[in-house]
């Protein structure tokens, strides 16, 4: 009797035990499947690891409400973070925007996330409004300069130009901005608005920039009265940027300028400050031997094609004039 009491004893605990192993919490198959996820993530089956990962969230999410376990939102969160890195790596663009919204939900004022969001909305998924859209949504809750400029980027992308300017003067409101103020003279040419882009470059100059910054804005201004073919106000702020900032591509284009209109003196005085920080420069030594040889003055021309001969993108011209000079 007592030996049959102690086999159903042992056979009933064998049952228990065999019945908590089958029967795995909710949470442990979860962590589980977070660990199958990783495994998955290292071994780059990126797209499979999100889907995995999602799942581990599912069942960690399912333990909260019948298992009545605390909700782990760092565990959860650190989870749909490496699902969006799978499902961004494996180009799952649409599936990682959904894993980007629940991210969103539990942090809406991440603004790494919504930068996310709009780049692949804007990138992968050509759907620029929408990403626009995000950072519309974004920038009502915190204004911000980067998004404000990222947003009239996105317009003007769009071709959108009228709304690329109000965002670019959005941004502008937020910080006197060069690069800013370019955009917008850039953009107000391209409508047709000549006098509205001078005038921003003016306006962006009474704030007394610092040198430097000036001299990047009087360069561009240049260029815009280049663009506007207006070549006495772009050879005045380019010269007004050089005397802030030596720029040698600002010089040796006065010196095309001043060539091109035959100031042969201006252009010798700026072949002369080229020389002083570019010494043998063959481009300006080429100006220099033409303003010579159109003034007549045969021995310095020939010094100074004798000079850039050895130069392969002047030594046809160079012994050309050479020859030209000497058969006279």
């Amino acid at each position: 009797m007592y030996k049959k009491v102690l086999i159903i004893t042992l056979l009933l605990l064998a049952l228990t035990i065999s019945n908590l192993f089958a029967q795995k919490s909710l949470e442990r198959i979860a962590n589980e499947k977070g660990v199958e996820a990783e495994t998955l993530y290292n071994d780059k089956k990126f797209a499979e690891s999100a889907r995995t990962f999602e799942a581990a969230i599912s069942k960690l999410e399912e333990a909260v409400k019948t298992d009545d376990i605390p909700l782990d939102n760092e565990k959860i969160s650190r989870w749909l973070e490496l699902a969006f890195n799978g499902y961004y790596q494996g180009e799952k663009f649409e599936e990682a925007i959904k894993i980007l919204d629940r991210q969103l939900k539990l942090d809406p004022t991440n603004y790494t996330l919504i930068n996310y969001k709009s780049i692949i909305l804007k990138k992968y998924l050509g759907r620029v409004d929408e990403a626009i859209v995000v950072l519309k949504k974004y920038n009502t809750t915190k204004r911000s300069f980067k998004v404000e400029k990222k947003i009239a980027s996105y317009y003007s992308g769009l071709e959108d130009y009228e709304n690329a300017v109000i965002w670019y003067h959005k941004a502008y409101e937020q910080k006197k901005d060069a690069t800013v103020i370019k955009n917008i003279a850039a953009l107000y040419l391209k409508l047709g608005k000549n006098s509205e882009a001078i005038a921003a470059y003016e306006d962006f100059i009474k704030t007394n920039p610092n040198e430097s910054v000036l001299a990047r804005t009087y360069m561009n201004l240049g260029k815009l009265y280049e663009d506007m073919k207006n070549n006495a106000k772009s050879i005045e702020n380019y010269e007004r940027s050089i005397e802030l900032k030596y720029n040698s591509n600002i010089v040796l284009g006065l010196i095309t300028k001043y060539y091109e209109g035959n100031l042969y003196n201006n252009a010798l005085e700026k072949i002369a400050l080229f020389l002083e920080n570019k010494p043998g420069n063959s481009d300006a030594i080429y100006y220099r031997a033409m303003i010579h040889f159109n003034r007549g003055e045969k021995e310095p021309a020939t010094a100074d094609f004798e000079t850039i001969s050895s130069d392969p993108k002047y030594t046809k011209l160079a012994k050309g004039f050479i020859e030209s000079i000497k058969s006279e």
